[in-house]
């Protein structure tokens, strides 16, 4: 495997010991040349002789080749960064290739394989097999669901094989796997703030409240933004929701605390007045998606606020290895202007001039190829 350290290993721990190569040779059994092939990296120890080795030196195995079976943390977000700006620049079956062979190196290190499921579905839309890329979600997550023995893993390969039926369009999978109807939430966060606070645990109480809130809050918005679309027909009751969603937003600073939570908001409601022709609402919701965009600040990361003060550490603790992971950035960029651009929603406006304008302030921002 070609993250094998051996060599290098294996001769640190022989200096270290004051031992020569003849030493060595001497008390596996193999020849002086063979130990100086194995520091020179030219040939490896036989299988056989690998335990011997590892007891001599009083390390395991895995140690003594400098193997890892689980990444880190760290290196999940870094291999995840790198092979999400891999996918906005090579050809998608040469990153594949190249996923497939992390994925039998680390096939049983679970954070990373539900961490390549999700890179799979954020570029799902470059696939040029997408039946394949579907499958390889769902077979990432049903590993992941039968061998990691961890409920939050679980979850989220759960809600990650969910989005791989709605890619496929099987949405009666989906209710298959999810059920059909909303659940009453047991409020287990609430519990579990409140046992911390009975054992004096006043600061992580506090923490839990402030993310339990603010993990409602965006689901609240991410609801709201979604049953705009279905109230489109209902003008009245979707001004209802765009009022007080707005004020939601004014109110939490949402641009500031979630701006892609805010982005939605803002694309779904010029979107909808678009469609009810109400031209000068959909240019204002317009207007103020495109001076957010013109406001981001790359690479985007999540972060607090005054009133949300306590997140930092759960951000960098829990979501940055959660389905929070962006794509890389340019392609959120072209994400971003597409919406627009693109979106055949808005061809009451093609032939507007300030809707015409608000496009090219964006591309050029965004500096989005023409």
């Amino acid at each position: 495997m070609n993250n094998f350290q051996f060599a290098t290993i294996f001769t640190h721990k022989r200096k270290a010991l004051n031992v020569t190569q003849e030493d060595i040779a001497r008390y596996v059994g193999v020849s002086r040349a063979a130990v100086s092939k194995w520091e020179k990296g030219q040939s490896y120890p036989d299988i056989s002789i690998l335990p011997k080795l590892a007891a001599y030196f009083n390390v395991s195995i895995d140690d003594l080749l400098g193997y890892e079976p689980q990444m880190t943390e760290q290196r999940i977000l870094k291999t995840y960064g790198e092979l999400a700006e891999k996918f906005s620049k090579y050809p998608y079956e040469e990153v594949d290739q190249e996923i497939q062979v992390l994925i039998n190196e680390y096939y049983s290190c679970f954070p990373l394989l539900l961490k390549i499921a999700l890179l799979y579905a954020n570029y799902f839309n470059v696939a040029t097999d997408k039946e394949k890329a579907v499958e390889k979600i769902q077979a990432l997550c049903t590993r992941v669901k039968e061998f990691s023995g961890d409920y939050k893993l679980v979850n989220e390969a759960t809600m990650l094989e969910a989005l791989s039926y709605i890619l496929q369009g099987a949405p009666q999978k989906v209710l298959t796997l999810l059920g059909e109807d909303a659940k009453v939430q047991l409020g287990a966060e609430q519990l579990i703030a409140t046992a911390q606070t009975m054992l004096g645990n006043v600061e992580k109480a506090k923490e839990i409240h402030q993310v339990n809130q603010y993990q409602y809050l965006l689901g609240l918005l991410g609801n709201a933004s979604e049953l705009l679309m279905l109230e489109i027909g209902n003008p009245t009751y979707f001004e209802q929701i765009v009022t007080r969603v707005e004020a939601v937003t004014e109110t939490f600073h949402i641009e500031k605390l979630n701006v892609n939570t805010a982005l939605v908001f803002y694309l779904r409601t010029a979107s909808g007045f678009a469609v009810q022709n109400r031209t000068d609402e959909a240019l204002r919701y317009l207007e103020r998606y495109v001076k957010i965009c013109l406001h981001m600040e790359f690479p985007l990361r999540l972060k607090g606020d005054d009133y949300f003060y306590l997140l930092e550490d759960w951000i960098k603790r829990e979501v940055m290895l959660s389905s929070q992971t962006p794509r890389d950035d340019d392609s959120i960029k072209k994400s971003l202007y597409e919406s627009v651009a693109t979106n055949p929603m808005f061809e009451s406006l093609k032939d507007n001039a300030t809707y015409k304008n608000l496009i090219t302030n964006l591309q050029h921002h965004l500096r989005i190829g023409g």
